[in-house]
């Protein structure tokens, strides 16, 4: 006599996406258009089972609160009907769940609603959990002792309040919503509280410094409970087409390849996209947007805005080419060389202040700045200020330039105290640099000019940062100003993700003073200094006005 199956093992394995789902969900295929056995290798090679496995075995944090993830890829690969059909039979077999998508427009809410309700009717009759009837639109609301509920929002209209506190919740498209920012204002209080709840957040890439371009960033940065995956347009099984045997690589496909064909990249991919290319109205007209659509990587899949403050051709080469990704807080890229001039920019931070404490370390040869070390994390000045101290003596006594303003002049403080020997001084008894609209575009615009020629970058984090920079110090001075008045201010000071740059600045500042040498590869002594400077711009311009008095003077003495 067979034995009976135990009634909360049959539960577990119907609220499990990874088994219920094969064994009884039917979908529809877009190849066919038939109803088929839901497969999650059907459409990509890894994502969706990548949905699946976090919504089946959803990874923790320390404390034992659920992490919430984040997927970035390209068009057309089923991110949104995945995660639905995954929470299905959350929603199904679980008494009380509430399930809530909130997708970037109405006609989408509509079709996933749809989607869902058909996966419903298809499931098997003895083991269906059944429904009630329900007064809301796009909601799929099961008998309580058996099931919750599914809702599908949408954000079109802006700012989107859900009303209850869901226990898995799912962001469609969010880079396209109305008001991304304002609507997961109302909504992450509901998530941060329950330690239980699954949140999935999906879309494909947009534009750099946009609220989803930061979330994807706090993702990939692994803070708090986030959970971060990137997919390339290559894992999706549509996104390939023959390869024609006359068919010649040009020279951007042969770059493409050598890239990225370790990672999966083969010539049918970039068939898929000739095709594309050829035959899409908006790529036709905006080749470059295919890396958007389509990403290779989740670094130069953002479009810049056109009020960068470091434009894209700048940033060109550094995100071409291999970096190291970011693995903090603290990262070596080159070990000390004996002889070697080291600059080391410091951008401290308060200790309650959401940015990072940071420093860069740039290796200053004639025409290369190289970035050898750095460092990135939330630190009390004083452990900060040891890690400094620590990685400058390592670094040939590195010179030191700390952003004065605030908790600077407590790091510098400590300097004093401990007896550095090589800090920069802005003027005459005046340590570390001063930060001002005024001294900050002077700073960014030697920035710009060392991403396009000097600087050497092998920090991947760097570079997303330098892609999202906002010069934000004259908005502060404005919104300052006009609180002074009385004013109120609708302009947005927004400081997260910048404390790299600001720490970059800082170096570049330092390397733009600091003696040229020659590398000891170009045959001659290392030691060779080409020009020394060691005067700042403001005891320059002191030196160049005496000389003028003097002329002055001489002319006066000898006029008739």
């Amino acid at each position: 006599m067979a034995k009976k199956p135990d009634p909360k093992q049959v539960l577990e394995f119907l609220k499990d996406p990874r088994k219920s789902l094969p064994n009884f969900g039917q979908v529809h295929d877009q190849k066919t258009g038939q109803f088929v056995p839901y497969d999650p290798l059907r459409i990509t090679k890894t994502m969706q089972m990548e949905v699946m496995e976090y919504l089946g075995n959803t990874p923790r944090t320390e404390y034992g609160q659920t992490k919430f993830l984040t997927i970035l890829t390209a068009r057309q690969m089923g991110k949104s009907l995945s995660v639905e059909y995954g929470c299905y039979p959350k929603a199904a077999y679980s008494p009380g769940w509430d399930h809530v998508c909130i997708a970037d427009n109405t006609d989408r809410a509509e079709y996933l609603h749809k989607r869902v309700h058909h996966l419903h009717g298809k499931w098997p009759e003895s083991i269906k959990s059944n429904t009630v009837h329900s007064r809301e639109s796009r909601q799929l609301t099961f008998k309580p002792e058996t099931g919750g509920k599914m809702r599908v929002l949408s954000a079109e209209s802006g700012a989107v309040g859900i009303g209850q506190s869901p226990d898995s919740f799912h962001a469609s498209e969010c880079a396209f919503w109305a008001d991304f920012s304002g609507s997961m204002f109302l909504i992450w209080p509901s998530l941060a509280n329950r330690d239980h709840a699954l949140a999935i957040f999906e879309c494909t890439p947009w534009e750099a410094r946009s609220d989803w371009h930061e979330h994807c960033l706090t993702a990939k940065n692994g803070e708090g409970r986030h959970l971060y995956k990137f997919f390339p347009f290559w894992d999706g099984h549509l996104n390939r087409r023959p390869w024609q045997k006359d068919w010649v690589l040009d020279n951007e496909e042969i770059n493409y390849l050598h890239k990225y064909s370790h990672l999966g990249l083969q010539h049918d991919h970039l068939a898929f996209r000739r095709f594309m290319l050829n035959t899409d109205q908006h790529l036709k007209r905006r080749p470059e947007l295919f890396n958007v659509f389509y990403p290779f990587d989740d670094i130069s899949c953002w479009i810049m805005a056109s009020n960068a403050a470091i434009p894209d051709h700048a940033l060109e080469k550094h995100r071409d080419k291999p970096m190291v990704a970011w693995n903090g807080p603290y990262m070596e890229y080159e070990q000390p060389q004996p002889g070697a001039y080291y600059v080391m920019g410091v951008d401290p931070c308060g200790h309650a202040a959401r940015d990072h404490a940071s420093f860069q370390v740039l290796k200053c040869y004639e025409g290369e700045w190289t970035q050898v070390a750095c460092y990135a994390e939330h630190s009390d000045p004083l452990t900060f200020t040891q890690k400094v101290v620590e990685t400058a003596f390592r670094y040939n006594k590195a010179n030191i330039v700390v952003e004065s303003n605030g908790v600077g002049q407590g790091v510098l403080s400590l300097l004093r105290d401990w007896n550095y020997p090589n800090v920069y001084f802005e003027k005459k008894r005046k340590p570390g640099f001063t930060s001002t609209a005024k001294s900050i575009d002077q700073a960014l615009g030697w920035v710009i000019d060392g991403l396009l020629d000097e600087l050497v970058l092998n920090d991947r984090n760097t570079v997303e940062q330098l892609m999202s920079y906002k010069n934000d110090k004259r908005i502060e001075e404005g919104v300052n100003s006009e609180l002074n008045r009385g004013q109120p201010s609708r302009r947005k000071r927004d400081r997260h993700h910048w404390d790299k740059v600001s720490a970059l600045m800082m170096a570049v500042i330092g390397a733009h003073w600091a003696p040229r040498r020659r590398k000891p590869d170009s045959g001659k002594p290392e030691d060779n200094v080409l020009e020394f400077r060691p005067m700042t711009y403001d005891e320059r311009q002191t030196h160049y006005k005496e000389i003028e008095r003097k002329k002055r003077k001489r002319r006066d003495k000898y006029w008739i």
